[in-house]
């Protein structure tokens, strides 16, 4: 069974004007409330979700939930979004995108204190099935104890 992997700046956009990208951003930084749905409104125009849904790109393939902020474009160094004459939208460029047969994603998120580029870095950490099955619900184990042997006793 293969096992797929698809991560880089992939270049996607998000579909609006720079004005009411960064106003839904301004929102969602603001409202821990609102912050899903203000994200969802946002991910409705992004262009990789779109290209996916269609069937034009990465078949078969699945995301996890972006719950972060857009990872592109940073002035270098700082928190705010691209101030130079080009003013560029801020977008989720920067995604990973997996074949889910046997795959678990565990968690998808960005770097968002990561200040050295204009994009900011995401990570994923999965659960991989190696003889290529749909993985069971996770359950917790305990550990038995297991007695001192005799050398262990001596070690102290």
């Amino acid at each position: 069974m293969d096992r797929v992997f698809f991560c880089g700046d992939l270049n996607y956009r998000i579909n609006l004007p720079r004005e009411e990208a960064e106003h839904a951003i301004e929102q969602m930084k603001k409202s821990s409330d609102k912050t899903d749905k203000i994200r969802e409104q946002l991910l409705r125009h992004d262009q990789l979700l779109a290209t996916m849904a269609e069937g034009n790109a990465f078949n078969g393939l699945a995301e996890g939930k972006v719950a972060f902020l857009p990872t592109f474009k940073f002035d270098k160094g700082t928190d705010e979004y691209d101030t130079s004459h080009k003013q560029r939208i801020p977008a989720w460029t920067d995604r990973i995108v997996y074949k889910p047969t046997g795959t678990r994603l565990l968690k998808y998120d960005s770097v968002p204190a990561a200040l050295h580029s204009d994009h900011r870095p995401v990570f994923a950490s999965f659960r991989v099935n190696t003889f290529g099955r749909e993985l069971p619900p996770t359950r917790k184990r305990k550990r038995k104890r297991q007695p001192l042997s005799a050398r262990d006793e001596w070690a102290d």
